[in-house]
């Protein structure tokens, strides 16, 4: 079994070269580490080339210094604000890489589970929403500086919970009233931070500041509702929530992101926009291509292409039975398929 693409681990560090031999010692040592599945080559997945937005270097070192950057605020240097400036200045010029990357990419359907290549949560989740908001703007036809916009508020989204108490954040039950109004602070605190200390124009302080907000008005911190939220929020508030629950926390276990693409269509027109959940359907794909799934009839296979009209309906590579060659079923055009379902990855 050979390695098809570098792996990178917890803190962004490589730790496989692409086409590395994976032997039974090592795939138990990464399953130990928490790692649910690799990108592989081998006789079934062939012909099958998974598209990536963007690159693992990049998304390895957007994190690196997004954990600098909140090392040295909850340290010493939290004072010094030459070192935190050179901080936030290095975040940006990466965050102008991933825009021009993202721009750059003819893919019209974004691989996220491949965002997921490593697990340190915090700063995954600033780079994930960042890549993730960066190409739903893309789809929305913004400019460059609009994107950029976009995807600067995305990476600097949850800074204020670095001014929320630590055990409220990483409480594994649920919080107190208290604890709960505690921790809605912290879309004002992160947004006034990166005003007040970097000048940051609104365009990404106030999405920062908004990103909790909900289009019916049950968000925080304001209540806002509708069309009164920056459009900018509305798809951080979204990609937000889709990363949040798709990963595992103190305080539950991460769910598929099929069961998260079902719970954001479930809550379009409430707790979201529909027209951005709209465009986050035709954009976001559940099963990315290379992916390894289970059908409801019981075969199993690789995604082969995926349909953005359809997201949920790839074309499967089928797994062949000893001495026979692959076949294909296509859940979107095939009318003998439209009672199979996807049930699992596997």
């Amino acid at each position: 079994m050979v390695l098809a693409k570098p792996f990178y681990g917890d803190l962004g560090q490589f730790m496989l070269r692409k086409h590395a031999i994976l032997t039974e010692s090592l795939i138990r040592r990464i399953r130990y580490l928490g790692y649910s599945g690799l990108y592989i080559v081998d006789e079934y997945s062939e012909g099958i080339e998974p598209d990536f937005v963007v690159s693992d270097e990049l998304k390895n070192s957007t994190a690196v210094a997004v954990r600098q950057f909140m090392s040295n605020l909850q340290s010493a240097q939290s004072q010094n604000i030459n070192v935190l400036t050179r901080n936030v200045n290095q975040i940006l010029g990466l965050v102008k890489s991933l825009v021009n990357e993202i721009v750059a990419s003819k893919n019209a359907v974004i691989n996220i589970i491949d965002l997921k290549s490593f697990d340190s949560y915090t700063y995954q989740h600033s780079v994930n929403i960042c890549v993730l908001s960066g190409v739903l703007g893309s789809a929305m036809k913004m400019t460059r500086n609009e994107l950029f916009d976009l995807a600067a508020a995305a990476i600097f989204h949850d800074i204020g919970k670095l001014f929320v108490p630590k055990y409220v954040l990483d409480k594994p039950g649920p919080l107190t009233i208290e604890e709960f109004d505690e921790m809605k602070r912290h879309p004002l605190l992160g947004a006034e931070y990166i005003r007040d200390k970097f000048q940051f124009r609104p365009s990404i302080y106030v999405p920062v500041a908004q990103h909790h907000e909900r289009h019916d008005g049950t968000g925080y911190p304001n209540g806002l509702l509708g069309d009164s939220i920056s459009a900018n929020a509305k798809i951080i508030a979204m990609t937000d929530t889709y990363d949040a629950i798709t990963s595992r926390r103190p305080y539950h276990d991460a769910i598929m992101p099929h069961e998260a693409c079902e719970y954001i269509m479930g809550n379009a027109g409430s707790h979201f926009d529909p027209r951005a959940v709209h465009l986050f359907f035709r954009t976001v794909s559940p099963f990315p291509i290379g992916v390894s799934v289970q059908l409801s009839n019981g075969l199993e296979g690789i995604v082969f292409k995926n349909y953005s009209s359809f997201p949920m309906r790839p074309l499967i590579k089928l797994k062949p039975e000893p001495g026979q060659k692959s076949r294909y079923l296509d859940l979107c055009n095939d009318p003998n398929a439209l009672n199979v379902t996807i049930q699992k990855l596997v």
